[in-house]
């Protein structure tokens, strides 16, 4: 099964940075709506409720705090905004109401399940995922769709950011009945960096954007579950709702004695169409030497590297009876020391991260990209971007906001960036 993981994710430790420019456009104006998810049981922010404008298939995701901003056509000034979350009911908001109103703060009530609308069922859930496995095909767009999706990565030294991307993308979609591959291309970009010259290390993070797409399950059910998920021992937990719909909760992981790395985690099915609607799960490497090799392509000889948890999610939204892949993310945490006697003593910890979100979708004009334009798995998102100087740089895109740490550390890294740029004026 490692073949498969290679698929999944690379990182480089290189030895120096290369800056590439890209393009600035400016779209059609919109209305900016700006709020605040909170469960109304505990008043906590919830992180990654989605938020969309399904009439026009615009949407976005809470950040960490909870915050979201979405840019919505004027056309939608009637519309209502509808804002869902895993085990709360869902939220319509009308737009007009939260135009020019930045401080909205929306609280979803906790959804609990009535056990009449379904038979309950428990036990071994081994069935059900094969038959969700099964029914792929007739749950996901059986044509190719085009996407708009707002993507970040970021690299962690210890607790501090060295390194943050941002890009708007154009997606090709391939359908869920062909073995054609997704495509992407930057349509816009930006990144802060903070590679001291005394580092000993400067981390690359290759092909991220790829694999965020990978992690799309129903389109590559073969990254985590293989040919036939032979592999796994899956247990039905219960049910949650999501989107006001009942779902199961299944568990999952290795059965004893497979000594492959593998995943572990929780799927949650609808309950009526079998449709995967989220997976969250992780990989089993803690203390497993022969982890890195499935997240590093290059390193010096005397480097030693320890993976600490591998951890994604992945999340679908229902449209007219069809299952798109929404969201994505990927947490991947690294212990790195050397063997020398001078390094020998210490160990830095590093953690790469990244997510996607599908900001707009649509079936007009659907094309592949050009061979040279298309983001590739060996791609270093980073070199291919400029940096973060100009404050209004996305204009009237959609973005996901940015949580406090790491608004904080953007102007950490381009106050850095602005003082070197001084001294060679």
């Amino acid at each position: 099964m490692n073949n498969l993981f290679r698929l999944l994710l690379f990182f480089c430790f290189l030895s120096a940075p290369n800056l590439f420019s890209g393009n600035i456009t400016q779209p059609d104006s919109t209305y900016l709506l700006r709020g605040r998810v909170l469960g109304a049981d505990t008043n906590e922010p919830l992180v990654n409720a989605s938020v969309l404008v399904q009439q026009v298939n615009i949407s976005s995701v809470t950040n960490q705090d909870g915050y979201f901003s979405i840019r919505v056509p004027a056309s939608t000034r009637h519309s209502e905004l509808l804002i869902r979350y895993l085990g709360y009911e869902n939220q319509k908001i009308p737009v007009v109401t939260l135009m020019d109103n930045p401080n909205n703060h929306i609280t979803l009530k906790p959804s609990p399940i009535q056990l009449s609308e379904i038979v309950v069922v428990s036990g071994d859930g081994t069935e059900l995922v094969r038959e969700a496995l099964q029914r792929i095909p007739q749950n996901y767009p059986d044509n190719p769709h085009m996407m708009v999706a707002f993507y970040r990565e970021s690299v962690k030294k210890g607790s501090n950011y060295i390194s943050l991307v941002e890009t708007v993308l154009d997606i090709y979609k391939a359908t869920y009945s062909s073995y054609s591959n997704d495509q992407s291309k930057i349509y816009i970009g930006r990144k802060a960096t903070d590679i001291s010259p005394r580092d000993t290390v400067l981390l690359k993070f290759q092909g991220g954007i790829n694999d965020a797409l990978m992690l799309d399950i129903a389109k590559n059910p073969e990254i985590v579950f293989g040919t036939d998920a032979s592999e796994y021992g899956f247990h039905i937990e219960g049910l949650i709702n999501i989107n006001d719909k009942p779902h199961y909760i299944i568990s999952f992981s290795p059965h004893p004695g497979i000594k492959d790395i593998l995943f572990r985690g929780n799927i949650y099915l609808d309950a009526a169409s079998l449709a995967f609607a989220r997976m969250e799960f992780s990989m089993n490497v803690e203390d497993r030497k022969d982890a890195a090799n499935i997240f590093i392509r290059r390193k010096p000889a005397k480097m030693r590297v320890e993976v600490n948890n591998a951890q994604y999610v992945v999340d679908f939204i229902e449209d007219n009876g069809r299952w798109y892949f929404n969201y994505s993310s990927t947490e991947v945490a690294f212990r790195v020391r050397w063997t020398n006697r001078f390094f020998g003593l210490f160990a830095t910890t590093y953690t790469i991260s990244s997510e996607m979100a599908i900001t707009d979708r649509y079936d007009n004009n659907v094309v592949k990209f050009p061979r040279n334009e298309r983001i590739r798995s060996t791609d270093v998102i980073a070199e291919k971007v400029e940096h973060f100087l100009d404050p209004d740089f996305w204009g009237e895109y959609n973005v996901i906001e940015p949580d406090q740490e790491i608004t904080d550390a953007v102007k950490r890294l381009s106050g850095k960036l602005r003082r070197r740029s001084e001294l060679f004026r």
